[in-house]
């Protein structure tokens, strides 16, 4: 027996979809931008002699704990016990979708840098460059070229991971398609326009991602 697909009966919920993709790229967009900034800090606080074990034993706790559960931590921590105001769904979600972003931004930082070929900084040292200079000009660029790739993979990664945000009741695109399955019985439909609408954002995204991947810049070693 044939399935008999209706997509018309999802015409009246495509305004709430619509919104609920803004908030599924606005969770992956201030992520991703905070958790980047964060993770650089947190990789020069990694390389640290003393201080930097105690980073690296608190960073490798919260890489082991899935998104998942830092959403549900975040959401259900009793704010009122310590004289805080509770967040709301969205800003739960967006602390561990952030801290997910930190935490991996600061081990591949922290890689990139010890990765600097140490030949070119002597080299640098010896033509009388600074210890600033040689950041600025020889040590962040050949970061920068290493993670971004990747980077950019987790970014994409991000989007996708937004969407376990519904479980608290952020109302991005899962969500909605769960309140329209619960009302008009028809999840194979709500699924496809969900996974057409996942589609919309990454594929762009990925072929971006090899575009940058492909540059002459980048492909240059250190």
């Amino acid at each position: 027996m044939a399935y008999d697909w209706n997509f018309s009966i999802f015409i009246p919920y495509w305004p709430a979809f619509l919104r609920a993709l803004v908030v599924t790229i606005e969770l992956a967009v201030y992520s991703s931008f905070i958790g980047t900034i964060l993770g650089f800090l947190l990789a020069f606080a990694l390389r640290l002699n003393v201080v930097g074990r105690l980073f690296r034993l608190i960073n490798d706790i919260f890489r082991a704990i899935p998104v998942l559960v830092l959403m549900f931590f975040f959401y259900y921590f009793p704010y009122d016990s310590v004289g805080v105001p509770a967040p709301t769904a969205f800003y739960a979600a967006l602390a561990a979708l952030t801290l997910a972003q930190a935490n991996f931004t600061a081990d591949i930082v922290r890689s990139a840098i010890d990765g600097v070929n140490v030949k070119i900084i002597d080299g640098a040292r010896s033509l009388g460059f600074k210890e600033h200079t040689i950041w600025l000009k020889v040590r962040l660029p050949d970061v920068f070229r290493q993670i971004l790739p990747t980077l950019m993979a987790f970014f994409i990664g991000n989007i996708k991971l937004s969407s376990l945000a519904s479980v608290i009741g952020t109302e991005e695109v899962v969500y909605v398609a769960q309140t329209a399955v619960g009302q008009t019985f028809r999840s194979l439909e709500a699924w496809v326009i969900v996974g057409s609408l996942y589609i919309v954002i990454v594929l762009p995204l990925t072929f971006f991602s090899s575009y940058i991947e492909s540059l002459e810049w980048m492909k240059r070693k250190s």
